[in-house]
């Protein structure tokens, strides 16, 4: 049975602050947590209430189920939270990013914690070796986020990184970047002209899209084509399509 202090500190991570202070995040759910169990990444805490469906070789700790509301970062809690290590910050050399035939994927000051979340997931999904997120962006490790990914935080890297300054650095190590807009060449086209080389999709936020400074970044613009009359498409659907289109083409 975990002491209040144990619950008051799980429940701290809710916060930003407190998950980078400590170098610990949350995991809820049973397919979520045994993600996680197959993981390399430090278990730090494990948890229960007795009326979860639960693998019993796990071997968490009983909670009451009122304890576990405290504890758990979503509305109806699941009943299964796990207290997982963050991994040291690692960044790949930007001459191996376009040493590559893939593309990878930058986002640029994504605010919804369910997009972030659906992007990582998509992008496990692809075989993505990870995405670089700016900094200013929802914290990948926000319970949302890893809730939403599905256990594909723990299968894709999450770079952040100051865009102003790490986009120079891939132009100079032959990356190619291209910003995600309403105008510009096809996905397909790209393929054709830059398929040997390290291509980089930047997708903007979901209100205002890309910043001017990593617009003017850019190599160039890609657009997805669309036939009817929407104003644009969710950023999570915008980056799923163009890691499906690059994969299919």
């Amino acid at each position: 049975m975990p002491t209040k202090n144990e619950i008051l500190a799980v429940r701290a991570l809710h916060q930003r602050k407190s998950r980078r202070m400590e170098g610990k995040f949350i995991v809820e759910g049973s397919k979520c947590v045994a993600e996680a169990l197959n993981s390399n990444w430090p278990i730090l805490g494990l948890y229960a209430t007795e009326e979860a469906s639960l693998n019993p070789d796990w071997n968490a700790q009983k909670v009451p189920s009122r304890d576990m509301a405290r504890m758990s970062a979503m509305t109806t809690p699941p009943g299964v939270l796990a207290v997982v290590g963050m991994p040291p910050p690692e960044i790949p050399t930007y001459a191996d990013a376009a040493s590559g035939n893939g593309l990878g994927i930058i986002l640029d000051g994504l605010s919804d914690p369910g997009n972030l979340g659906t992007i990582i997931r998509t992008a496990a999904w692809f075989g993505l070796e990870g995405i670089w997120v700016s900094k200013g962006s929802v914290d990948p490790f926000n319970p949302k986020v890893v809730q939403s990914s599905m256990g594909g935080i723990f299968k894709v890297g999450i770079w952040e990184v100051d865009l102003e300054t790490a986009l120079p650095s891939m132009l100079d190590a032959g990356c190619t970047i291209l910003g995600m807009d309403l105008q510009g060449v096809t996905l397909q086209q790209v393929k054709q002209e830059f398929g040997g080389q390290g291509v980089l999709a930047v997708v903007g936020s979901e209100s205002h899209g890309l910043r001017p400074a990593v617009r003017d970044l850019c190599n160039g613009f890609v657009h997805i084509p669309g036939q009817g009359g929407a104003e644009s498409l969710n950023a999570a659907m915008a980056a799923g399509i163009a890691m499906a289109a690059w994969s299919w083409s």
